[in-house]
């Protein structure tokens, strides 16, 4: 690399005064450019093996250039320029200088969307995306399960997304998500790796059993409770009837009352416990994830867990309750739309009366939902939750320039479908009609990503596809990346046409999902 030459960049980039437009080495990244006094620091992209290779260059101070990790280096003046690569010790020597590559939280901002990137290569698509829509990105929004299906760490995963915010020049604020917690040492992992939001799954202390109770069972666990306890519940909720908004009421019955104790006060605690030991030490944003649960969560069981959180004088920034219908993985929502918008009314009034936002889980894709959600949205806005159809539209890209490739990938995921059984519910288990892979070849393999069933089929088995070996080789993982890096720029189009139909519907841009899909060209014939 030609060290005198990014000099001169630097010296036109000092000379151009914002205006990168016309700079005559376009290897340059534009968008990354910043400059402090006359320090400067950007981003070169450089093409190899069809492949953009990225390296950082810093002009600075010869003693403030120490920080950084130098691959090389060259004096000028009292200057120095180095080039370093995109690692960990020069992102944090970075965010020294510029804070906003730093995650935040959510606190205050009314609309955030959950991005997921599980492959950690979406990131600048969805930032360029994201720019003026008013809306905050949760860029790095990762499950244990996930990281470890994808051999990553919270610190890659922030690193992956933190190098994007800086190679976009995204000023905006971004959040880093450390997603489905469920113990104390996931919990502790996920704030040390310096997740800035918290999504606490309490799946194992919801009591989901509870709900196939006979009234005489209820009766009989309820009240085997601690006296204090029963009496307080009892004179608290028992056929009080809560009027929430001039549209929305809670009563509870008997009934309601014991399944949202039993059922759910073990999270409640537990979700006390969590708030004290790191919310608060550690300023984060938190978020309750109550949808573990095998029935919809109804509105007695929601004002129940806001209301003990509330006797506490805990305020989540956002609870995901279970909404009645199904949100499988990577289609679009099952159910009565009308029902789910009369009940989502409900669980809006409960949330902006006490003071936070609905969160809604397994958002990919979900289209039907997306325009009632942003119309029925109040003061404190909204946060969905979506990640893995991104993998879905880098398999858009591998059926594109390799169709040969995804019909050998499509018959590995459904002749082992059973490896992911107990992870995921979803129709392409049971129905039957996920197309067979002897009807599939290069002519018709565009329409996997199409159909609900071949999709669900994908979606589930990106670990158990990107892990296969054999005699100790990955089967698919490097050719799979390979043909992603060299097609980055096709992928960052899937990404963008499928995120934007998700927010243009949420921010009332489109009012249908045939608006929304006709709006943006159709992808099965790209």
């Amino acid at each position: 690399m030609d060290l005198q030459k990014l000099v001169s960049d630097v010296y036109e980039i000092i000379d151009a005064q914002g205006n990168y437009d016309n700079l005559s080495d376009k290897e340059v990244y534009a968008p990354s450019i910043q400059v402090e006094r006359r320090n400067v620091y950007f981003i070169l992209h450089e093409t190899q093996n069809k492949q953009t290779v990225k390296t950082l260059v810093v002009y600075e101070d010869r003693d403030d250039a120490k920080e950084f990790d130098a691959k090389d280096s060259i004096q000028d003046a009292n200057k120095t320029l180095i080039i370093g690569d995109l690692n960990e010790t020069n992102w944090h020597a970075l965010a020294k200088r510029f804070a906003w590559i730093k995650p935040t939280s959510r606190h205050g901002y009314k609309y955030t969307f959950g991005l997921g990137d599980r492959l950690g290569n979406a990131s600048n698509a969805h930032l360029r995306l994201f720019k003026g829509r008013g809306i905050v990105p949760v860029l790095a929004q990762q499950s244990i399960r996930e990281l470890l299906l994808m051999n990553r760490t919270e610190t890659d995963v922030l690193l992956d997304a933190g190098w994007s915010v800086f190679e976009e020049g995204y000023t905006d604020g971004w959040v880093d998500d450390g997603d489905h917690v469920k113990n104390p040492h996931e919990v502790d992992y996920a704030v040390k790796a310096g997740c800035t939001m918290i999504t606490l799954d309490a799946t194992e202390k919801i009591h989901n059993e509870v709900a196939d109770f006979s009234d005489e069972e209820l009766d009989a666990k309820y009240n085997a409770l601690n006296k204090d306890l029963v009496d307080r519940f009892n004179e608290t909720y028992l056929d009080k009837t809560f009027q929430i908004s001039d549209d929305a009421a809670v009563h509870f019955s008997k009934r309601d009352l014991e399944e949202s104790v039993l059922i759910f006060f073990g999270a409640v605690k537990y979700a006390i416990f969590i708030y004290h030991k790191f919310i608060v030490p550690y300023n984060l944003d938190f978020e309750i994830s109550m949808d573990e649960t095998i029935v919809p969560t109804t509105p007695a069981n929601h004002y129940f867990f806001a209301n003990e959180l509330n006797r506490e004088g805990i305020t989540p920034e956002t609870l995901a309750p279970k909404f009645y219908g199904e949100f499988q993985k990577a289609i679009d929502y099952i159910g009565d739309v009308k029902r789910f918008e009369d009940e989502y009314v409900v669980h809006e009034a409960i949330a902006e009366h006490f003071g936070y936002k609905l969160s809604i889980h397994s958002g990919s894709d979900k289209l039907s939902v997306y325009e009632i959600i942003g119309r029925l949205s109040k003061k404190h806005g909204w946060h969905v939750k979506t990640a893995g159809t991104n993998w879905l539209e880098a398999l858009r890209v591998i059926a594109h320039v390799d169709p040969k490739f995804m019909v050998e990938m499509y018959k590995f995921a459904y002749e082992n479908l059973d490896d992911v059984a107990s992870f995921y519910v979803f129709n392409a288990q049971t129905d039957g009609k996920a197309p067979k892979p002897e009807t599939i070849n290069e002519g018709n393999v565009m329409t996997l990503l199409e159909g609900d069933d071949s999709r669900q089929v994908l979606h589930t088995m990106y670990g158990s596809l990107l892990n296969a070996q054999k005699s100790y080789e990955y089967v698919y993982r490097d050719k799979f990346f390979k043909i992603l890096k060299e097609n980055q720029d096709l992928y960052d189009k899937y990404l963008n046409i499928h995120i934007a139909e998700h927010l243009d519907l949420l921010q009332g841009l489109a009012k249908t999902k045939e608006e929304v899909q006709a709006k943006y060209e159709p992808k099965i014939n790209e």
